[in-house]
């Protein structure tokens, strides 16, 4: 008896050293690098970043000073020149044309991007880092599109390439997923981009995807890659080959949310990772605004990003006249406390706890500019929205709502009081709006795992698999007319061809066997006359 109980120690002691070994040995060094200055994009990382720590990984960040907020757990290296690009671009003076004009855009984001590049790998922090031996990453992730540069850092570290993709998905992050179907292309700029299904508009939209990739091929990527060769010294074989080693882009997005994508294996849906987080509290004061609303309560916010004070003046004119007018009450995010003329229906906030606002069970209606996270999270709640779309992705994801039954969209820039009016009264007393809202909700809710531990788990695979080409669809074995389905045109066409050549050819020579007829009966009808003459 004593000998069996020894041996089943034995056997559960090696059993506790083989988990706790496949524990150590899954810890990895994970690398992220996240530039843009998007308080957005951060709550995404900080929830995520969170998360790879508890699993026991080592995380190193590489962003700008201030965003996100120091996280336990994580090494931060901050880089001071990304926020005083920032600041530089907003006080350009072409900083109004970057929203207007697709050109301007461009020219400026080519000038910013490269630049960021360039401040991060020239960086001391940076560069002590690549100078010591002992430094090493499992898997580098980042967003998968603009700072190709330091793709150099993937083979540097002989890393993993994941992506993370903060926004909207566009032709350019499928082409880097490996999938360039034409059927699921969207715009990197929505500027001049038509959402109509008519004929003309794809024509017109093929242009804009067109000149898209002009400016990708001749002024982004080249500016990218002259750093990439300074940094590094790689040839620009490798560049190319560095873009196509995207393992895995999670995308923070969901199919419920009014747009279904022919996602290849490699493209993982995780929107809705950053409400994995408690909401933020409500204050005494506003919860008591809320639960005493009769009629109803209307949020309005612009986001985090955007300040009221910046909005055009007519604007804010036309919003406090519509909200006057109407019974609800308004939760309004503004960091403008002291509103002049302000009607009694107002609350303003500085800083709106906008999770617990949305779901609160009095909230009717949430007029947004259409930041994606506030869209998730209105989603999230069954809030029905109305869009004032001001710049970027805005359009393209408040456009995608619209589609879906649970919003209306307005041009901010033609915007007055009895349209706005009109819309709010339209939103709130139709109950389709509400109706779509819930059902998306409950499409958006239902999932076999939650979004956080979907990215995680995908985190992990590519830890596990650190080859992971056979997720990528390999365009490159495969022709464009096999991969657009057109091979059996071949035989088709060949056949069609000698049918249509010999049709031609026969048509010809009718037509020319008739007109030595004609002209042999002309030349006699001719002679006739002439002996008549005579």
């Amino acid at each position: 008896m004593r000998l069996g109980f020894s041996w089943l120690v034995v056997i559960l002691y090696h059993l506790l050293q083989k988990d706790l070994h496949r524990d150590v040995a899954e810890a990895a060094n994970i690398l992220g690098i996240f530039s843009y200055h998007l308080s957005s994009h951060f709550l995404v990382l900080r929830t995520f970043s969170r998360a790879l720590v508890e699993r026991g990984h080592n995380v190193t960040l590489i962003t700008p000073e201030g965003m996100p907020p120091d996280i336990e757990g994580v090494r931060h290296i901050r880089i001071p020149k990304l926020n005083k690009r920032v600041q530089e671009v907003i006080e350009s003076d072409q900083f109004l044309d970057f929203f207007g004009n697709k050109w301007m855009e461009s020219v400026l984001a080519v000038s910013m991007l490269s630049n960021m590049s360039h401040d991060i790998l020239s960086d001391d922090a940076v560069q002590r880092m690549l100078r010591d031996g002992s430094e090493h990453f499992d898997l580098v992730m980042m967003e998968p599109s603009g700072l190709e540069a330091l793709y150099g850092l993937v083979e540097f570290y002989n890393a993993s390439l994941m992506g993370l993709s903060g926004g909207t998905v566009s032709w350019k992050t499928e082409a880097l997923a490996g999938n360039p179907a034409p059927s699921i292309y969207e715009p990197i700029s929505p500027i001049g981009y038509s959402w109509d299904p008519l004929f003309m508009s794809k024509i017109y939209n093929w242009i804009h995807i067109t000149e898209e990739k002009l400016l990708e091929g001749l002024i982004f990527r080249p500016a990218q890659l002259r750093i990439f060769k300074k940094i590094f010294g790689y040839s620009e074989l490798k560049f190319n080959e560095l873009r196509r080693k995207f393992s895995v882009i999670l995308i923070n997005n969901h199919f419920s949310m009014g747009r279904v994508r022919a996602n290849v294996p490699n493209i993982i849906e995780v929107g809705g990772l950053h409400l994995s987080e408690p909401p933020e509290p409500c204050n005494i004061e506003l919860q008591r605004f809320l639960d005493e609303a009769e009629h109803g309560v209307i949020y309005f916010s612009m986001g985090m990003d955007i300040m009221v004070q910046l909005l055009p003046e007519n604007m804010q004119h036309q919003l406090m006249q519509s909200f006057a007018q109407l019974e609800q009450r308004i939760v309004w995010k503004n960091e403008l406390l002291n509103i002049p003329n302000k009607s009694k229906n107002i609350y303003v906030i500085e800083r709106a706890p906008q999770r617990h606002v949305l779901a609160h069970p009095n909230v009717r209606l949430f007029i947004t500019n259409g930041g994606l996270l506030s869209v998730m999270e209105a989603v999230d709640s069954g809030v029905p929205m109305l869009g004032l779309p001001v710049f970027f992705d805005q359009f393209i994801i408040l456009q995608y709502v619209k589609q879906g039954g649970m919003a209306e969209v307005l041009d901010a820039n033609a915007l007055n009081s009895e349209i706005l009016t009109k819309s709010i009264r339209e939103l709130l007393e139709n109950p389709k709006y509400t109706l779509m809202a819930k059902k998306m909700s409950q499409s958006f809710r239902d999932r076999p795992m939650s979004p956080l531990d979907t990215a995680v788990w995908w985190t992990e695979y590519v830890l596990r698999n650190k080859d992971a080409t056979h997720m990528r669809l390999n365009v490159d074995e495969v022709s464009p007319l096999r991969y657009y389905g057109l091979d059996w045109l071949l035989p088709f066409g060949f056949r069609f061809g000698i049918v249509f050549v010999s049709v031609i050819y026969l048509c010809y020579k009718i037509f020319q066997k008739n007109r030595e007829r004609m002209r042999g009966r002309q030349e006699r009808e001719s002679g006739f006359l002439q002996l008549l003459n005579l």
